[in-house]
Parts: structure tokens; C-alpha cells; sequence
């Protein structure tokens, strides 16, 4: 009896910090908003929403920028991920080029996609007008959702790449080998096999790049101008809601445009759980004996079940089919890497040269000095980006990894789902509960501020793909362990801990490049650069720093070097994304591709 008593006890013991935490710093929160924006009984700030006419306008502008960036992000991501799995030779550098913009910040995209899109000084409209396309404003009230949508295309893309190329890669290897003695072309393999194997993964990244581009703020915040009420041609529901708290002193009606956005959000994060949720009974694991272990449960939602049968295709010749994803690839690597080219341009050389019509497109002389000022000028905000990122990481690890392990172990599926669910919440709906709980700790403007709140989006998502990775790993060695008289704590310390580094090592990245990329909850939080004194105070990070220099001036804002300071700002944002992701990029693929996201 006693036995038992502690047996349970130490299962609780892996996940109860991880659920307090969210419990204190997502779910409180989260509260406060849901109570602040109805202060009266009659929902009026609810109503009064639906009575403005720019309100449907944003909400329409909400649902065309995340439907269009889902679905072509997908559609590209899939083009790569064929290109890749259907190669022998290449697939490393092809998958660099596909994983390229991740390792952008949104930040860092948002501003160097504002220099593209320049009427007067950007590139994009002379390049058209050189092959006789029309000239086009891109940032005009006409084509400002358009643009909005090609810039979030080009950032979710890698995500839908990476999770669509780990379905593929899932298919049984007897599978192909049957194809291939069958003498199958390529366009009968992907389309008649590969494909529909991997629907589950091709649906998980159509639901994750939609869930993703509803809370985005960064990217409709600066392409509006980074500050301010944005224009509603452009406004999406989170900057919106953002105006409305922090700039026109209408906190509720802010609040409940934030509420409004989760519930949207709701369907697609639902139908996540259900799509992750439905493939893991398989495997080995207690998931149907224990399922009544969970702890937490939801309520019985009956959501759709997934069963596409796609219409008949036309069969398609194999050199024909292969010839036509060379093309569209190479393309589409056009599109993904003039951006990053352009950054790099504008960097490093003569800010002279960046008010010039036609505009230069090619290198005619390298400058660093304005690079390496800049470097030392944010220097304060790269020391503190990097404690609160490197802390944020420590605490995600030791909260998230524990937590993951006893769902993969005990099959704590309404755990799971609930971690997938609070997930897919925006950040704004979290963000003024938070701003007034730290303002109450006496909290804003300091490093701990920001690694106490930021772990609230990285926890979550780390326990997903973590529990992801422990399904992989083989139970035998922990029940050998407990045989010979181990605890279940001193076997997961020492026993799955090292066997998990792999899917350890892709967590920590995970998070610290989360925490590196993260801009509203600096924005709300932080108010000065960290003045070099202990404890720390002020709080501003690079994101901040960078949103300082506006794309649309011609110098004489904060500096003389206006968009070679931005694009300076988007490799410091950069550069460390970038290492981690060269160097744990075989640790990332693995612990993606443990995650079982098959058809």
C-alpha cells in the first residue's frame, strides 16, 4: 500500500511543477483577460465591437492572412519535401534552403521585407518593371493584405517543409522497395502512396501554419509601421487588440478582440489535438488501458474525423513530373533567398548607395564599421536577450522534459491535449493578464519578468514533440533499471535522460530560438535597455532594439544609416538562430521525425 502510495506520487511529481507553472502564468492570466473584457454584464465591449465597421474589415483581413499563408506555405513546403525525399545527392543543402527563412526571426523578415516592398527605394518594382511586369504599391491600401500574406508565406514555409518531409520519411521502408521493384514512377509513388500515407502530417502542418499566422504579431505590426493604431487595410485581430490595450486606452474592447481571436483559433487548435491525438494509440503504449490516468480531462467534444479521398489524377511521365519540380523549386529558392541576400547587402555596404534609382542589386563595396557600431550599440539588449533566452531554456528543460516523459509513459493523452491546445492560443490573449500580474510583482523592465512569463509558450510545445521523442526510445532499459532496484526518478535522471539527449538537445534549440524571436511580450514588458547593474535592470531585447530603425525613412531618425542599421539588426537577430540551427540541425530532424507524424 505504501508502495503504491509513493509509485504514484512520484508519477505526479513529473508533471505537477510543469502544470503549476501554466496553471500561475497561462491560466491565471488568461483569466484576467476573460474578466476584464466584460466588465459588465451585458457584454457591451463585445457588442460595440461588432457595431464598427473596421472591426469586420480586420477580422476578414485576419482570416484571408492566415487561410493564404497555411495554405501556400504547405503547398511549397510540399514541393520541397518531395524534391528532398525523391533525391539521393543534395537533400542537406536543398533542405537548407527550404529551413532558411526559420532561421530569420519574424522580426528581423518583417523589416527587410519593408525595404522589398519600398515604392521608392526598393528593389521588387524595378525587377517587375525589367521584365515587364506592372509596377505595383505593395505597401498601399490595395496591396497591403497581399503583401502581408507573401511575407507570412515566406516565413511559415519551413515548418510546413519540415513536418510534411517527416511524413514522407515515415513511410515503411518495405513500401518503397515494393515501388521500386514495381518500377514506379515518381508521380505514381507520391501521389498514389507517399502522399496519402502522409496525410496526417500534411494536415497537422495546414493546421500549425494557420494556428501560427492567426497570433502572429510580428509581421502586420512593422509591415504597419511598427507603432501606433495600424491602418485597417493591413490590421489583423492581434494588432488590433494590441492598439486598442496599449495606444487608444480601450483596454476591454482590446480584450475582447483578443478573446474573440481564441475562440477562432479554437477550431483549428481542436482539430489539432484531434489529428495528434488519433494517431498515438498505436505503438506499444498503455494509452487505451491508462487513458483514465490522465489527470486532466477534457470535455467530450465530438470533432470530424479525416478521411480524404482525393479525386482521380491523371498519370503523369516521370522526366516530366521531376523536370517540373526542378523548376518550381528553383524558383521558389529565388523567392526564399533574395530576401536573406538583400539583408546581407544592405549590411554591409555604403548607405549611399541606398537611395539610388534604379536600385543596386549586386555588391560594389564592403563596409563593416557601421555593422560593428551597431553591434556595440545594441550591446545591452544582446546580453539580455541572450540571459533571458539561455534562462528561458533552462526552466523549459526542466519543467517540459519530465512532463513529456510520464504522457509518453503513462499515456496522459488529456494532458497532451491540453498542452496542444494552449499552444495554439495567441499570445495576446495571455499578454495584458500578464502585464498586470508583473506590473503587481513590482516585475516590468527586469530579466525576470521576461524569463518567468516566457516559458509559457516554449513549456507547452516542448512537452508535445518531447513526448514525441520518448515514444521512440525502447522501454526495456528503464524496466531492466527498476528491476535492479531503481527508483522511477533515479531511472529517468539516469537511464532516459541520456538516451532522450538527441530530442533534448532539438527542445533546448526549440526554445531558446523561441525565446530569442519573441517581440510583443518584450514590447509590453520592457521599457529601457539593461543598464549594466545587478540585479539586472531594464529589460529591452534585440527585437526591440531592431523595430527602432523605420524602413520607410530615408535617414535622420534614430541615425544617418537608417536601413543598413536595419538590416545590421536582422543579422544580430539572426546570427545565433542560425549557429543553433547548423549545428543541432541532425538533432532537430531526428526529434521532428521521432514525433511520428505519419499518415
Amino acid at each position: 500500500m505504501k508502495g503504491g502510495l509513493i509509485e504514484g506520487l512520484s508519477r505526479r511529481l513529473f508533471y505537477i511543477p510543469a502544470v503549476v507553472y501554466l496553471v500561475i502564468f497561462a491560466f491565471v492570466p488568461l483569466g484576467i483577460s476573460i474578466y476584464l473584457s466584460a466588465p459588465s454584464s451585458d457584454f457591451e465591449s463585445y457588442i460595440r465591437l461588432f457595431q464598427l465597421t473596421d472591426f469586420t474589415r480586420v477580422l476578414y483581413n485576419t482570416l484571408v492572412f492566415s487561410l493564404g499563408s497555411a495554405v501556400f506555405s504547405v503547398l511549397i513546403g510540399m514541393a520541397f519535401a518531395i524534391l528532398v525525399d525523391s533525391r539521393r545527392r543534395g537533400k542537406r543543402a536543398i533542405s537548407l534552403i527550404a529551413y532558411l527563412p526559420y532561421m530569420i526571426p519574424f522580426t528581423a523578415s518583417a523589416l527587410i521585407w519593408a525595404t522589398l516592398f519600398n515604392p521608392g527605394y526598393g528593389p521588387i518594382d524595378p525587377i517587375f518593371k525589367a521584365i515587364g511586369l506592372p509596377q505595383i504599391n505593395w505597401l498601399g491600401p490595395s496591396y497591403q493584405l497581399l503583401s502581408l500574406t507573401i511575407v507570412g508565406v515566406w516565413a511559415a514555409m519551413p515548418l510546413a517543409f519540415l513536418i510534411i518531409l517527416a511524413g514522407l520519411t515515415s513511410v515503411p521502408k518495405q513500401v518503397k522497395e515494393a515501388a521500386s521493384v514495381d518500377a514506379m514512377g515518381t508521380w505514381d509513388y507520391y501521389s498514389t502512396i507517399a502522399l496519402p500515407l502522409a496525410k496526417g502530417a500534411i494536415i497537422t502542418a495546414f493546421l500549425m501554419t494557420m494556428i501560427l499566422a492567426f497570433g502572429d504579431f510580428d509581421l502586420p505590426f512593422i509591415l504597419s509601421g511598427a507603432g501606433g493604431v495600424p491602418p485597417v487595410t493591413m490590421a489583423t485581430l492581434v494588432v488590433y487588440s494590441y492598439a486598442e490595450m496599449f495606444y487608444e486606452n480601450l483596454t476591454s474592447q482590446g480584450l475582447a478582440t483578443a478573446m474573440i481571436l481564441a475562440l477562432l483559433v479554437s477550431i483549428p487548435g481542436l482539430l489539432l489535438v484531434r489529428v495528434t491525438l488519433g494517431g498515438r494509440s498505436q505503438g506499444g503504449r498503455e494509452d487505451l488501458k491508462d487513458k483514465g490516468k490522465s489527470g486532466i480531462r477534457f470535455p467530450s467534444i465530438k470533432l470530424p474525423t479525416f478521411n480524404i479521398h482525393p479525386p482521380h489524377i491523371p498519370n503523369i511521365p516521370n522526366a516530366p513530373f521531376r523536370y517540373t519540380i526542378y523548376v518550381v523549386c528553383g524558383l521558389l529558392s529565388i523567392f526564399i533567398l533574395f530576401p536573406v541576400y538583400w539583408m546581407f547587402l544592405l549590411a554591409f555596404r555604403p548607405q549611399s548607395l541606398d537611395y539610388l534609382l534604379p536600385p543596386i542589386i549586386y555588391p560594389t563595396k564592403i563596409i563593416t564599421d557601421v555593422f560593428v557600431s551597431t553591434v556595440f550599440q545594441a550591446m545591452p539588449e544582446i546580453i539580455t536577450t541572450l540571459a533571458v533566452a539561455g534562462a528561458v531554456t533552462l526552466l523549459t528543460i526542466l519543467l517540459a522534459a519530465p512532463a513529456a516523459y510520464t504522457i509518453a509513459r503513462d499515456g496522459r493523452r488529456g494532458l497532451l491535449g491540453l498542452m496542444i491546445y494552449l499552444f495554439s492560443i495567441p499570445s495576446i490573449a495571455f499578454v495584458f493578464g500578464v502585464f498586470y500580474m508583473i506590473s503587481r510583482l513590482h516585475l516590468l523592465n527586469t530579466w525576470l519578468g521576461l524569463i518567468l512569463t516566457e516559458p509559457l509558450f516554449t513549456i507547452p510545445f516542448v512537452i508535445w514533440t518531447m513526448s514525441n521523442f520518448y515514444n521512440s526510445l525502447p522501454k526495456s532499459f528503464e524496466e531492466a533499471a527498476l528491476v535492479d532496484g531503481y527508483s522511477r526518478i533515479r531511472s529517468f535522471f539516469q537511464i532516459v535522460m541520456p538516451l532522450a539527449r538527441p530530442g533534448l538537445v532539438a527542445a533546448g534549440m526549440v526554445a531558446f530560438i523561441f525565446a530569442w524571436h519573441l517581440l510583443l511580450f518584450p514590447l509590453v514588458l520592457s521599457q529601457t535597455p539593461f543598464s549594466f547593474t545587478f540585479p539586472p535592470v531594464g529589460s529591452n531585447t534585440v527585437t526591440t532594439f531592431a523595430i527602432m530603425f523605420d524602413p520607410d525613412s530615408t535617414g535622420g531618425t534614430l541615425s544617418n544609416n537608417v536601413w543598413v542599421q536595419l538590416a545590421d539588426s536582422g543579422i544580430i537577430l539572426a546570427i545565433p538562430v542560425i549557429i543553433l540551427s547548423l549545428i543541432a540541425q541532425g538533432y532537430l530532424l531526428r526529434g521532428l521525425y521521432s514525433g511520428g507524424v505519419k499518415g
